[in-house]
């Protein structure tokens, strides 16, 4: 495998983690725990360590397939095994997956923004501000949205620290009994935290820009712990917090939990916490933007990235701008849901096995290309 990503394009390897978690970690992180809980209630905690660990099998998988590409991605990889055509479908439609999860969040944080703070501003307003920020982003290139990525880890870590103030107000009771449910409570807990650990499916577009990714795949193992321990402390917290019956009809439980802090300086801290998310939404939205214009871009040759993101960003903004009605936007949560879920414990096995079956056949090549000359 050779990628001909050039060396000043590429970031180190330490930069893996943060953009796996980077981009993991999105507006999800301030409404999951009321969706978790349909299925094991106080138990869906369980859910949510089992599939976060399960994700590190995931990437092993991603890993080897991407080895076994002419370029490192899955793009060579579905032009090497399904051809130009076919694997070129395949490809836009990873594109329009990726176009889809990055609409979703830009279209998430919009509702934030109007729900808890704008709510006299239009969705054209504040969309247009945030497209434009995102335009610069990913047309100065990968290290640029890696750098991000980087200060969307570290700096609303510390705001985090914030979860502290709550710890007077828990009862553990309300976890209490532990491990009570059937089996497949536990599998519907794990359905709905899935959408969680969406992010972790973009390496397979900027692996090649990361230098010895091979070698240096240890941070992607320490990005998903990470993120799996951050969902975790999260889940406990929140449930610790809130009755079952109290959190079933909480739309955003985490800015719910933080509206409780009050400062002799600042009487709405939850206005701090969501401004500063927006160093945590914004790598989400670039690194998908980023990954479906690789994509487009790849499979149609004559297109400059340029226009591509063009076409990406106006269709986001004119989406959110005429697309107000709540059905739709329970349908494209829905739509990319079931869509990655399919595509992360679904595609992924299944190009796992092909590209395992393609390695054993090229190993048995050289051995009857071998024994045919010793003949």
């Amino acid at each position: 495998m050779q990628s001909k990503v050039k060396e000043n394009a590429m970031v180190s390897p330490y930069f893996m983690f943060f953009l796996i978690h980077g981009t993991q970690t999105g507006i999800g992180v301030l409404k999951f725990q009321s969706e978790i809980i349909k299925g094991a209630g106080q138990d869906a905690w369980v859910s949510v360590l089992v599939v976060g660990l399960s994700l590190h099998i995931i990437f092993l998988m991603m890993l080897h397939i991407m080895r076994n590409s002419s370029q490192g991605d899955i793009i060579s990889f579905h032009t090497d095994l399904f051809g130009k055509y076919v694997g070129g479908i395949l490809n836009i439609l990873v594109a329009i997956y990726f176009f889809a999860v990055g609409l979703l969040a830009l279209q998430s944080y919009v509702d934030i923004l109007q729900i808890w703070v704008f709510d006299g501003i239009s969705s054209w307003e504040i969309s247009l501000l945030i497209c434009l920020c995102v335009y610069y982003i990913v047309s100065g290139g990968f290290r640029l949205i890696a750098g991000i990525a980087f200060w969307g880890v570290i700096i609303p870590s510390f705001l985090l620290l914030s979860f502290v103030y709550v710890i007077r107000y828990i009862d553990y009771t309300y976890i209490m009994p532990l491990f009570n449910h059937d089996f497949k409570d536990y599998l519907l807990s794990a359905k709905e935290s899935g959408f969680m650990y969406f992010g972790v499916e973009a390496i397979f577009v900027f692996f090649p820009f990361i230098k010895n990714g091979m070698k240096s795949s240890k941070w992607g193992h320490y990005g998903l712990l990470y993120t799996t321990i951050f969902y975790l402390v999260i889940t406990l917290v929140t449930f610790m917090y809130f009755t079952q019956g109290k959190l079933q009809h909480l739309s955003w439980p985490t800015l719910s939990i933080i509206k409780i802090i009050q400062l002799p300086f600042l009487e709405r801290f939850e206005f701090i916490f969501i401004f500063t998310w927006l160093l945590v939404f914004i790598p989400v939205v670039c690194t998908y933007l980023w990954s479906s214009v690789r994509i487009i871009k790849l499979t149609f040759k004559k297109l400059t990235p340029t226009f591509i993101l063009f076409f990406l960003l106006g269709s986001s903004f004119l989406i959110i701008c005429n697309a107000e009605d709540i059905l739709f936007k329970q349908l494209l949560e829905k739509v990319v849901r079931y869509s990655g879920l399919i595509f992360l414990f679904g595609y992924v096995p299944l190009l796992f096995m092909i590209s395992l079956i393609k390695s054993m056949i090229s190993k048995r090549k050289p051995e009857r290309q071998g024994s045919e000359s010793v003949l």
